[in-house]
């Protein structure tokens, strides 16, 4: 496969075991990703340098061989309602006891998964989210959603819960990430977290284009669950949602059989509610 034009690629090892023996998995847009012989971690090797992917995440734009991919997207006010009967479920004992409490979303985009979270506390919480990509701070703040630019690294204060919604692909380096959110996440506070399964299934099976890349990490549900535990959190809960659901049926056929893949799919979007093992 062709090299990136103007970019030089940076060889690395496991994102989770620092191994550097893998196979290859996939290959798109002109990067490959491997999955890693040790764990089973797939991650895009070789990447682009550290900088390329931290511009990337402010303008939602990346080079590739057949030109710039752009993952602005846009807002899903279906999402809106999705989450919020996802958080009450995950987080029914901590709504129905009623005390407030302060949750932050990082990556927050545009504002659909803290509008969900904002319907659903208990009175007096306060929820906030901060995202790289201004073009989606802006649109979230003309809609009234409390979200800012802010960097991570300089935000201040602890809170209760923090989110990472679909955010664990998009992360170079999760275990160094995840250091920084516990920093931020109160002693015994709750980090709840949506991602693929990506990681422990075959490509073939792998139900959409893979948006290299945009995503550089592809993790199964003992992948992440590796990482939390590295990281201080305890799982509490985890909850898989299947994709592939009889409502979207027909066009999910009729889009399969155009792409060569199977309409049915062992992927799963995976919801982790961790607490923070701190005293």
């Amino acid at each position: 496969m062709n090299a990136v034009p103007g970019m030089q690629l940076e060889q690395i090892g496991c994102p989770l075991c620092d191994s550097t023996d893998h196979n290859e998995w996939a290959q798109e847009n002109g990067y490959t990703a491997v999955k890693c012989r040790g764990c089973g971690l797939v991650y895009v090797n070789p990447r682009p340098p550290l900088q390329r992917i931290s511009e990337a995440s402010q303008t939602g734009v990346h080079q590739t061989t057949a030109g710039d991919l752009t993952v602005t997207f846009s807002r899903s006010e279906k999402k809106i309602q999705h989450y919020r009967s996802i958080i009450q479920g995950m987080f029914a004992a901590e709504i129905t006891a009623g005390k407030a409490f302060s949750w932050l979303d990082v990556g927050a985009g545009y504002g659909e998964f803290v509008e969900a979270v904002l319907q659903v506390l208990p009175h007096g919480s306060t929820v906030c989210g901060i995202e790289p990509m201004k073009l989606k701070v802006e649109s979230a703040r003309a809609r009234g959603i409390p979200i800012v630019d802010t960097p991570l690294s300089r935000l201040e204060g602890r809170f209760d819960v923090i989110s990472l919604i679909n955010v664990f692909s998009h992360i170079p380096d999760f275990s160094a990430f995840l250091r920084e959110i516990a920093g931020h996440c109160d002693p015994q506070g709750i980090l709840f977290l949506e991602t693929g399964n990506g990681g422990e299934i075959d490509r073939k099976q792998y139900p959409d284009v893979l948006y290299l890349p945009d995503h550089l990490v592809f993790a199964g549900k003992k992948h992440v669950e590796m990482f939390l535990q590295k990281a201080g959190f305890r799982t509490e809960m985890v909850q898989e949602q299947r994709i592939d659901v009889t409502s979207s049926l027909a066009r999910r056929v009729i889009k399969s059989f155009l792409k060569g893949r199977p309409p049915f799919s062992p992927f799963r979007t995976v919801f982790f509610k961790a607490r923070q093992n701190g005293k």
